[in-house]
Formats: C-alpha cells, structure tokens, sequence
C-alpha cells in the first residue's frame, strides 16, 4: 500500500512539473532579452531597450509582456528622436534635425509628431533655400530655427513692437528758460517758445486768437518748455499737442476740437492680483468713472482690462490701476482650545450598618403551631370513570394563626437578619487635558472655513405616503440631515495697515454625547461650545475668546441615626463619600499677518487731472542724465585710449585718434550717437610693452553673488540671495539686480542651471530698465539651459539707475548642491557701450 502512495504522488508531481519545463526552456533567451532591454529602459536608452524587446518578441510572438514591453518602448524611442530633433532644430541645424524626425517616425509609424515635423522642417529647409538663392548667404541660426508659424508671429511682435506710443516732445534745450515778451499777439507768444525751444509750430486753419489778437504779456521765470506752453493755453484758451518730438499743434480749445484733434489712446492692462471676476469688475467700474473713459472693457480670460481714450484718460486709468491691482494682505489664525478637568473621590466608612439600620422581623412558626389559611383554590377534578361525580379540594396557605395559639409562640418562631461591618477607605484622583489648536489661513477679506470631525446624520422628519389617495402606507420614510461634529471655524479677517486684524470668527467645537430615544429612533446629543464674535486685535497677541470653569463639590454622611451622631464612636455607625469636580475651558486665537496692506506714498498722493470737463495729466521734467566721468589719468608710459572704443574691444585706435572728452552737456536730440571706429578702420600699431592689455580681463564673480568689471565704473551685477538652503519641492526665488547703471538699453543673458536638482519654473522681468521694453524668454529644463532677451523700444532712452533685471523662479527637485550662473553677461547702454559685465552666481543647497 505504501508502495502504491508514492508511486501516486510521483506521478502528480511529474505531471505539476512537466508542462512548465518546455515552457521554461523556450522562453529563457526571451527572458534574458527582456532583462537587458528593462536594464536599457532605466537608463532612459530606448533605442537599445527597443533592440533588445524586439529580439525577445521574436523569441516567442504570443508572448504579451514582451508584446507591451516593445509597444511602450516604440513610442518612447519615437518621442525621444522627436524632441532630440526639436532641441536641435531650435539651434539652426535643420538637416540634423530632419534625421532625428525620420528616425523617429520609421521606429514609430504611428507617431503623428514626427510626421508633422518632417514636413515642418522639410518646409523651413526650402524657405532657406529660397533665402540663400535671393541673397547669397544664410540666415543666421537663431532665423533658420523659426518655425513657419513662429516666424509669423516674430513679423507680427515686431510690427506691434514698431508702433508709436503717444508723441512725446523732446526740445533741443530741456533745460528751464526765462523769457519776458511784452504786447505780443497769441500766434507770436507762441512762435516764440518753440522758436527758443527748437520746436515746428502748426496751427489749425480755424484758429481763432481770443479777443481778436489782442497783444498779451508773459513772463515765464524758470519754467520747462512744455510748462510755458501748458501756461500760455490756459491764458489764451488754446489746446496743443505734440506731433512728433520736435513739432507741436495748436488749436482752439473747446470740446469738439478736443474730440477732433485729440490723441486717442488703446492699451491693454494685465492684472496679476486679483482673485475673482468680481474684483475685475469692480476695478473696471471704477476706471469707467473715475478717468471718464467710455470704452472700458474687462477680459476675465487673462484678467486685462482694455482701455480707449484720449492719451490723458488713459495715463489717468494706467495709475488707477497700478494703485488698485495689489495683493490682498494675508493671515494666521490659530485657535488654541484647551480643556482640563479634574475629578477628585474619597470614600471612608469603618462602621457597623453605615448606611443605617434596616432590619426585617420574619414571623416563622414551627410546625407545632397551628396556622390557618389566608387563601384557598378549588380547582375541577376529573370527572370518575365509575361514579361520573367531581369532588372539589382546597389547599391553606399563609401565617395566619388562631388566637387560641397566641399563648404557644416564643421567640423561636421568630426570624431576622442582622446588620453586617463594613471597613471601605478609596480614593480617586482622575486629571485629563485636551488640547486642540487649528490653524487657518486666509485672505484680507474672503471667507474661509475649517472643519475637522465626522458628519453625524440625525433624524428631521418622516413621510408616511398614501396608496391612491387612501389609505396609509405601513412604510415610513425618514429624513435625516448630517450635523458637522468636530472642530469648525468660519472666519473673515481684514488686516490694517498698522497691523491689527478685525475679524468675524464662528467657531464650533462639538462632539457626540449620549442618545435618547425620540419617537422610537434613537437621537444623539449634540455636545457644543459655540462663539461667535466680530473683534479687533493686534498681530500676535494671544487674545481669550471664551472661557468656562464649573466646579462641583458633593459630600454624603450615611448612618444610624442617633449613633452616628456620637463623639468618637459614632464613626463606628456612619460613612461618608467626598466628591470635587472642576472643569475648565478656554478658547483663545492668535492672529499672524502673512501679507499688510502694500501702500506706498506715491498711492496716497493726489495728482492733477485737469478740470471737471477735461482731464489733463501734467509731467514733471525728467531728471537730468548724469554726466559721463572724467576719463582716468593715463598710466605712465602707456598709450593714451582712443575715444568711443568699446570696452573689450581688439585693440585701441592710434593715439593720434584721440579726442577730448565732451563737455558735460546732454547732446541735442538730432545728434547722432557716439559709435565706436568702424571695423575695418586699420589697426593700430602695437602699444609698448608697459601699456595695458586692450582687450579688459576677465570678470571673476565676487564672494556674494556679485559680479562687476573694471570697465564697469561702479555698475555692480548682484544676484540675492547669494546662497540658499532648502528642501525637495520647496520654491526659490532669486532676483538678479544691476547697480549704478547707466543708459542701460539692453541686456541679453543666458542661464545655467543643473537639472536634475533644479527646475525653473518662470522668468520675470524686473520694473526699472525694461518694463515697457522687448522682452522674451526660453526655458529648456532637460538641458538646464534659458535664454532671456531684453531691450529698450526702439527710439526709447536708456534708464540709469539700480534696480532688478529678472526674477527666477525655480523649483528643488533633487537633493544636492546647484550652482545657478549667467555666463558672460553684458549690459550695454543705447550707444551699443558695456555698462557692465561678468558672471553673476548664487549657489543652492537641498537637503
């Protein structure tokens, strides 16, 4: 029998093994390919991971992991070739690039990427080649690497970007005149500023001088061209506008000359504060009434507000704007609920019946007494089967018994229970704390809510319906509603500029008691601690918000009574319990203010607008450029430097080229711009040895982020903050700022970054030199590369001053040290002249 169990049990095992031997055996080359091409995979090299896929495909075809493992890697060996060939088309390499679509789209016919690519490229080699036959020579890479599409919108950026602003009129002598002219006609007075201005005067046909010419005096001290002219209109009833910056119009004043000669004005304004249509709308109300402009329209899309009205309308609109669109002030509320209870219990009896005496009496005769009856039955008997008659019986119960025995009981017929001794000392001692502390932040005005518990449904009502109209339905339907159980705050906050935060707060802390038993459903009880209040407080204050202390105090005496009343023994007959409770509770909140009220001084100061028919914005002059320094005193035995030489130019002009320095005084407006030598002036002859280098040395980057080259003067590149330290996923900001710039006009800059720790997530151009200039960003994470252009219009002066250039925003997604740099920086003023150079750096740590 034995024999026979292990013959069975080799038999099933063989037939287990069996079929998987064959199959193991043939698919272990396809597993190994599978291995490799996985092994590729986590190497991002799809190319290979494909390879080695498609090798164990044909290993075994049925085989569906080795079927998904080939699909997924096709389409990423496709996609790869694809973007390999977008990075390096953006780089004027069309040809490569065209490979790189080939190969993406025969790994993956499927892909519709690489086949609209193949014939986008396709059609930028021939627009190229077209190019190369008309003019002989190529585009350069930057023009080869736009896209059909792109190009257009290129033509279209920069046809917008060559549109005239408002004319601005630009004097040959900005500088303030003092001028006396007596009994002269109004079309003399005129004349006469823009003759010392250096400005055309134009006058409308129909211009009729009020008072029929009548000659005027005026006596302009210390007034700017454009103030004489504002004050001589206003005397003269006469309205002018400038047409170019040397030209300027005059008519007379009156509203339908207004509104034929009047410059109008469309300009789109982008809000980057606000949170909801409503806001929008409420600053597009405001702009309507206020400037009086008819054509306001908001565009909750891009959050813009588009404007259309006389150029004055619209200045007045553009500074409604910048004072209304801030971010809204921020809080921290934290609400600190603290609840502590204490139940203290003492109970001390040592005593004979401590809770009194209650002793029963229990009348039991013997059997020797005679006890009657109290109660008596008769029940039916059944009937005899002989006699057929039914005789009744009784039976005696109870204690009662004659008086003739009253004379036999003693005291044995007696029974009772007597009292037990009792020793109980105990003591109780319970202490609990509950502490609860939410924390809510919200926005300056928006109401915002916390709930942290359970919904607990209960009972509101019952339907019981009919059938047909008559009748009652035996099923009742019962409606519940759910009751927020937990913590839960609503609150408003409004933060004040000096600090302080008023707030309407609603905070219920509830939590579920017992139940009772409403109507056969069993309801639960509610346990809340409710406040509600509207308060004014100071940030960081710990404020009360409401409180309670409820304390109980129960003493209970039990005893015989008489007895426990005795000196000393009477404790032997007595007991008593003490019980004390004290309960307490306090809800207070702490305001932290994430963000005040960002009000400036330029926001509260008025400003003139003109009249209550029309509105006039009135400009300061403009500050004064400083004048260009002092050229240093040449090193002995050096050759002196040329001037107008570029700094870091090859080599200086002969010495005989040299000028003298101009005066410190602005250049009229039709002077060209100082230029450096053309290129092909011939060089000069090697300086002596003792000369310094022409070209200027490297920048080397300053402990701190700084940057700044000895060409420079004092201009100064800073990055802020120069190190920073945080963690995976964390938001970091760095502001890349010039310092003592001078007629800054353009700054073109590249970054570098390393990507598998950092991210850059946008680029922000700073307010002072380039906030109504070109600008345009590209960010290429994978490469860890971006490229910033940025420019004054064209026509437009430089800026001088210290300000912010660009703010990165970048994003941690790897642990270690990155360096963050901008190599070779130049900013150049408006002559094409190196403000300053270097190579700005600030360095991120994550943990």
């Amino acid at each position: 029998m034995s024999f026979f169990n292990r013959l069975t049990a080799v038999f099933l095992t063989a037939l287990l093994i069996g079929p998987a031997v064959p199959l193991q055996a043939r698919t272990r080359k396809g597993d190994r390919y599978l291995a490799q091409g996985r092994a590729h995979e986590e190497k991002k090299e799809w190319d290979a991971a494909l390879e080695a896929y498609e090798k164990a495909l044909s290993e075994d075809p049925a085989d569906i992991n080795y079927q998904m493992a080939a699909q997924k890697s096709r389409f990423q060996a496709s996609q790869a070739h694809t973007e390999n060939g977008l990075k390096v088309r953006a780089q004027g390499q069309l040809g490569e690039a065209l490979l790189e679509f080939q190969k993406g789209f025969a790994i993956n016919p499927g892909s519709a990427a690489a086949e609209q690519e193949i014939l986008r490229t396709q059609e930028m080699i021939q627009r190229e080649r077209r190019r190369v036959e008309e003019t002989g020579k190529e585009s350069p890479p930057e023009e080869r690497a736009l896209t059909p599409v792109e190009q257009v919108k290129k033509e279209t950026v920069d046809r917008i970007n060559r549109m005239r602003g408002v004319p601005e009129l630009k004097p040959l002598n900005p500088a303030p005149i003092n001028l006396t002219l007596r009994a002269q006609p109004v079309k003399v007075l005129f004349e006469t500023i823009g003759k010392v201005a250096g400005l055309n005067v134009l006058w409308d046909p129909e211009y009729q001088p009020p008072g029929q010419n009548k000659p005027m005096n005026v006596d302009f001290e210390n007034s700017t061209i454009e103030e004489a002219l504002d004050y001589l209109a206003v005397v003269t009833k006469s309205y002018w506008k400038p047409l170019s910056p040397n030209t300027i119009f005059i008519t007379n004043d009156n509203p339908n000359k207004r509104r034929d000669f009047a410059e109008m004005v469309t300009k789109t304004f982008y809000l980057s504060n606000i949170n909801a249509p409503q806001e929008l709308q409420e600053i597009s109300n405001a702009v309507r009434s206020v400037s009086e402009i008819a054509r306001v329209v908001a565009f909750g899309a891009q959050n813009a507000i588009i404007v259309r009205g006389e150029a004055d309308q619209v200045a007045l609109a553009e500074k409604m704007i910048h004072d209304l669109d801030k971010p809204r002030p921020e809080v921290v509320i934290d609400v600190l609920v603290i609840e502590a209870s204490t139940t203290f219990t003492r109970q001390l009896t040592a005593a004979i019946a401590s809770t009194g005496l209650n002793v029963p009496a229990n009348f039991t005769p013997r059997p020797s007494i005679q006890v009657q009856s109290t109660s008596s039955s008769s029940s039916s008997s059944s009937s005899s089967s002989t006699s057929g008659t039914t005789t009744p019986t009784s039976s005696t119960s109870g204690s009662a018994i004659p008086l003739s025995q009253l004379g036999h009981i003693a005291s044995a017929d007696f029974s009772t229970t007597l009292p037990s001794a009792l020793l109980q000392a105990t003591l109780s001692d319970a202490r609990s704390k509950v502490l609860q502390a939410p924390q809510i932040r919200t926005v300056d005005n928006i109401k915002a809510e916390l709930k942290i518990g359970q919904r607990e449904p209960t009972a509101t009502g019952s339907f019981q319906p009919g059938i047909g109209g008559v009748g009652i339905n035996p099923l009742v339907n019962t409606q519940f509603t759910y009751i927020d159980v937990g913590v839960n705050v609503t609150l408003q906050a409004r933060v004040h500029d000096n600090g302080d935060v008023s707030m309407h707060i609603d905070l219920d802390i509830s939590n579920v008691g017992p139940t009772v038993n409403l109507g056969g459903i069993n309801q639960p009880i509610i346990v809340q601690r409710k406040v509600s209040h509207d308060i004014r407080i100071h940030e960081g204050e710990v404020n009360l918000l409401g409180g309670l202390t409820q304390t109980t105090d129960t003493k209970t005496v039990t005893g015989i009574p008489g007895l426990s009343s005795i000196p000393i023994f009477g404790k032997l007959f007595s007991g008593d319990s003490v019980e004390h409770d004290r309960d307490e509770l306090m809800i207070a909140i702490i305001p932290h203010v994430v963000r005040r009220p960002q009000i400036s001084p330029e926001n509260l100061r008025g400003v003139a607008v003109g009249n209550a028919q029309t509105v006039k914005i009135g400009y300061a002059p403009k500050a004064p450029e400083p004048a260009p320094a002092p050229p240093a005193a040449p090193q002995p035995g050096a050759a002196p430097a040329a001037a107008g030489v570029i700094p870091g130019s090859p080599a200086n002009p002969p010495a005989t080229a040299a000028v003298p320095a101009a005066p410190a005084m602005a250049p009229p407006a039709t002077a060209p711009p100082a230029t450096a030598p053309p290129a092909t002036a011939p060089p000069a002859t090697a300086p002596p040895a003792t000369a310094p280098p022409a070209t200027a040395p490297r920048e080397v980057a300053k402990p701190g982020g700084d940057a700044q080259s000895p060409a420079a003067g004092r201009a100064r590149l800073r990055f802020s903050p120069a190190q920073v330290d945080t963690s995976v996923s964390n938001s970091i900001t760095a502001v890349l700022s010039l310092e003592g710039g001078t007629d800054v006009a353009s700054a073109p800059l590249q970054i570098q970054f390393d990507p598998k720790i950092l991210r850059l997530n946008d680029i922000a151009r700073g307010d002072t030199f380039f906030n109504d200039g070109v600008f345009t960003k590209s960010i290429l994470n994978d490469t860890g590369t971006a490229t910033v252009q940025l420019s004054r219009l064209p026509g437009t002066p430089g800026v001088s001053g210290s300000g912010v250039i660009v703010t990165l925003n970048f994003q941690a997604i790897g642990k270690g040290a990155a360096t963050v740099t901008v190599p070779n920086f130049v900013v150049k003023n408006s002559a094409g002249q190196v403000v300053a150079s270097g190579s700005p750096q600030f360095t991120v740590n994550v943990k």
